[in-house]
């Protein structure tokens, strides 16, 4: 079904002949716009309506068979007149006129007749020139004029030049006329003739019985030939404005083609648009999007449901039953990868599968091994951290949510990393999780403008492999993880090198995103660059502490907290990551210097600035220390700590816009504390609040606290009391 309602998609698309598919199709770059019709490049205009295309296609060919019903009656116009004039030119050879005597052509009627000019409408008779004489007819040259000629002789001379003349026009006309021909798409006349004579007699008996305008009438009677157009007539008759207009030379019918130098074929004014997309190209979207599909099955939909049936296995408690069965770690991530995902993994590796087949035939085999590459690894690393999250989360929530917590965190990312990445707007989309590197991949076979990963830049497929390397990273943790929790579920999720190696992941991730944000977005002062720094490390600091919160060492029973001792370590280790973060952001943030040309510029160290936003870290990850170190009123802890951060990011804010200041008055940098900046009493009264709620936080987290670690190991036993069962011997322990 999913495969049929994807090629249904792709096929209408494809096939859709509206105005604004057209328009969606020529912005993808899937045709082009002058590819069917455009009045830009001489064609005709596009219609898409069946019913003006129509009216359209009637006038067309109404006017076709005029243009081409005037062409067949000039040809036999000129045929006849080339005849007659070589006939006269005969005449002229072997027989002696009487041109003195004034009358036309010596007053010889049949030279006379021979003489005869038609009417060529819509072309148009020039001046004949003879002998430096410009005439309006052949009679004029052939009547002898004592002002002109100063003997009969010269009259005949003139005569011959004159009749020279014409049959030199009239072959120009001819080709004129050919050429116009050559114009028409596909003429079809009646090669049908009517006589003359006799349809000029009809015209004087039975005038009632046609619809000829007079300047029809006109035309057909200025004709020499013997023979006329039936098809000429008929549609003088039946079309009559229409024909009499075709016989101006400049009516829209002929497209300039009398005058014009450029023969350029007519066309229509409208033609229906039909789409003129390939079946390769429609074959290569669907198989874009069987792939696409494969993809978030394997990527989103099978860990969601790996995640749950984890989570609902640790709530149930079953686990360390199913280790007792002799399955290893190993073996007990496998079934919770191919067991729940049974129909999830048919499906998408049909849908793979096509996919796959589809591309591999019209972009070709290697084009899809990068992207086929990259969701192998994308899924083992995917699954594998599902399994270590819904481990750990489902001790704690529900399963159901615990899935639906893991879809957002892979699914929003994503999309959004896939779009920054696909569209080229920033690689750091490429971190976003595992979905923005197939995305981009997949969308670079589609062949749509400007869509895909552009592989050209270094930092870009540095950025890509840096992705592909953390997630392979993250997903061999989370499989050590589930390694050590299935035989003791109250073990850390992450042991201390484990959360020190993805901290240095994530501060690697922040200085990439500097250098990518920095290069789309040039920094032209020191305000943007600092805003760039602050953009690009906000996600730094939170997942550090996290990871830190995740690490800590517990003691080797169920329910159980960490101690003051390891809030110490863990706080330790934070410094040396705000170290480690320091140097390496800093190192970032002078490249980006240097790059946008700011190095040189006279600047100073932002002291106070920093010294709050370490107060800040240190105010946050004391309060996720704070609140591992309790069993109870977790929530109240974290409101607690979250309002005082919130204090202190408005205090870094102000700091900052006073150490601006400050530097541009005095030219010289702020102390730590502002201690040498003159402030307002209040502002200093909110940082003295600022400051001692933080310490007060930190020295909360780390001290020691004799009363409330005797409640809890009192209160541990109790518990472990009352999980004996009525023979006292160890009920629930037995599991873990």
């Amino acid at each position: 079904m999913i495969a049929g309602l994807s090629w249904f998609g792709v096929s209408a698309f494809t096939h859709l002949d509206s105005a604004g598919a057209q328009q969606l199709r020529v912005e993808l770059g899937l045709e082009r716009a002058t590819e069917v019709c455009s009045s830009r490049t001489g064609m005709s205009d596009c219609s898409y309506d069946d019913r003006a295309q129509a009216q359209v296609d009637k006038e067309w060919d109404r006017d076709v068979r005029i243009r081409s019903a005037i062409l067949q009656d000039l040809d036999l116009r000129i045929g006849a007149t080339l005849q007659n004039l070589g006939e006269a030119q005969r005449l002229l050879d072997r027989q002696e006129f009487d041109f003195g005597n004034g009358l036309p052509a010596g007053g010889d009627v049949r030279l006379a007749e021979l003489l005869n000019l038609p009417n060529l409408s819509p072309l148009r008779w020039n001046s004949i020139y003879a002998n430096g004489y410009s005439l309006e007819s052949l009679q004029e040259a052939a009547t002898y004029d004592a002002l002109r000629d100063s003997t009969p002789a010269e009259t005949r001379e003139l005569l011959v030049a004159a009749i020279d003349s014409a049959q030199a026009q009239l072959t120009e006309h001819q080709a004129t006329v050919n050429r116009q021909r050559s114009r028409e798409p596909a003429p079809q006349v009646s090669a049908t003739t009517l006589d003359r004579d006799a349809t000029r007699i009809e015209l004087t008996v039975h005038p009632e019985r046609h619809d000829l305008t007079l300047a029809a009438r006109a035309w057909f009677e200025g004709g020499i030939a013997d023979e006329l157009s039936r098809s000429a007539f008929s549609l003088a008759n039946n079309e009559a404005t229409e024909f009499t207009a075709a016989l101006n030379p400049s009516d829209p019918r002929w497209d300039g083609g009398w005058e014009t130098t450029a023969w350029s074929k007519l066309h229509k004014p409208t033609i229906r648009y039909s789409s003129p997309i390939t079946d390769s190209t429609r074959y290569r979207l669907a198989g874009i999007l069987f792939f696409a599909i494969g993809c978030f099955v394997f990527v989103v939909v099978s860990p969601i449901v790996t995640a749950t049936a984890t989570a609902r296995e640790r709530e149930a408690g079953t686990l360390p039953v199913l280790r007792m069965t002799g399955m290893s770690a190993g073996d007990l991530a496998m079934a919770m990868i191919v067991g729940p995902n049974v129909f999830a993994l048919v499906l998408g590796g049909s849908l793979l599968l096509g996919g796959s087949m589809l591309l591999a035939m019209t972009v070709g085999p290697l084009a899809v091994a990068l992207p086929l590459g990259l969701l192998a690894v994308m899924a083992v690393a995917t699954h594998l951290t599902a399994i270590g999250l819904g481990d750990a989360l489902g001790q704690r929530v529900n399963a159901m949510v615990v899935g639906g917590l893991l879809g957002v965190g892979i699914l929003i990312p994503g999309l959004l990393g896939g779009g920054l990445a696909a569209f080229d707007v920033a690689a750091t989309g490429l971190l976003l999780g595992p979905l923005p590197p197939l995305m981009a991949t997949v969308a670079d076979l589609s062949g749509i403008n400007q869509i895909g990963l552009y592989l050209g830049s270094e930092l870009t497929v540095t950025m890509l492999a840096y992705s592909v390397a953390a997630q392979a990273l993250l997903g061999l943790i989370c499989l050590g993880s589930w390694r050590r929790r299935v035989e003791q579920g109250w073990a850390p999720l992450f042991r201390p090198l484990e959360g020190v190696a993805l901290a240095l992941v994530s501060i690697g991730c922040s200085a990439l995103t500097l250098l990518d944000i920095s290069h789309h977005h040039q920094a032209q002062d020191f305000n943007a660059l600092n805003l760039l720094t602050f953009l690009s490390s906000a996600f730094l600091l939170p997942v550090l502490a996290w990871l830190l919160v995740a690490s800590l060492r517990r003691p080797a029973r169920a329910r159980a907290v960490a101690d003051h001792i390891e809030a110490r370590r863990a706080f330790l280790r934070f410094q040396g990551f705000i170290v480690v973060t320091s140097l390496l952001v800093g190192l970032t943030y002078h490249l980006v210097m240097n790059q946008a040309g700011l190095a040189t510029t006279e600047s100073e160290v932002m002291w106070a600035t920093l010294t709050q936003l370490l107060l800040a870290a240190e105010t946050g990850v004391a309060t996720l220390l704070w609140a591992s170190r309790r069993r109870e009123r977790k929530l109240r802890v974290a409101f607690l700590g979250g309002a005082v951060v919130v204090m202190q990011l408005a205090l870094l804010l102000g700091t900052y816009g006073i150490e601006v200041e400050h530097v541009a008055l005095k030219n010289a940098a702020a102390m730590p504390l502002l201690l040498n900046v003159s402030v307002s009493p209040y502002w200093l009264a909110f940082m003295v609040l600022c400051w001692a709620a933080g310490l007060a936080l930190i020295m909360t987290a780390l001290m020691r606290r004799r009363d409330e670690q005797r409640s809890a190991a009192q209160a541990q036993a109790e518990l472990d009391d009352e999980d004996d069962d009525e023979f006292g011997m160890p009920g629930r322990r037995l599991i873990h």
